[in-house]
Parts: structure tokens; sequence; C-alpha cells
């Protein structure tokens, strides 16, 4: 009797965890997604922002332009959110792939 007993408690414990891995699992892939598209909408922002802004460029002795310190600032932050987007995203992948 205590053998069944036993037993059962070994079945029901082997299930609950089974449901919570598949719970972590299911929950890790969906960080991992959510982390992706931030990352592709991180990347393409700073795609975007390429061209200079109003402000971002000083005149030159020749009579041309270059950009100013407000481009590149701008375009340092655009960069750190990528980077900062790329290193989430590897994070919840690591994540995701231990579980496996």
């Amino acid at each position: 009797m205590k053998r069944l007993l036993l037993v059962s408690l070994l079945v029901v414990a082997t299930s609950v965890a089974a449901q919570n891995r598949s719970t972590e699992l299911d929950k890790a892939y969906q960080d991992a997604r959510d982390a992706y598209n931030t990352l592709q909408q991180a990347i393409a922002r700073r795609d975007q922002s390429v061209e200079s802004l109003p402000g971002e460029r000083t005149g030159s002795a020749a009579g041309g332009s270059r950009p100013n310190e407000n481009y590149f600032a701008r375009q340092a932050i655009l960069e750190q959110d990528v980077d900062t987007a790329r290193k989430r995203y590897e994070a919840t992948m690591k994540r995701w792939n231990d579980l496996k």
C-alpha cells in the first residue's frame, strides 16, 4: 500500500514538474519573440535615421556643411539602443535554449 501511494505521488509530482517546465518554455519563447521584435525595431530606427535633422549640420568655410556633435550624439544613442536590444535578445535566446 505504501508503495502504491509513493508511486502515485511520484506520478503527480512528475506531471506538475512537466507542466511547470512547459509553462516556463512557453514564456521563454514569447520573451525571445518580443526581444527579437524589439531588436528589429531598433535596427530599423537606426537605419532610418542616417540623414541629419535640422540643427545637426555645421557650415564649413568652403561653403559646405558637415554633421556636428548633435548628429553624432543621436547616432550614438540609436546604436546603444540596438546594442541593448541585441543583448536582451541573446539573453532570452540563451534562456529558451537552456530550457529546451
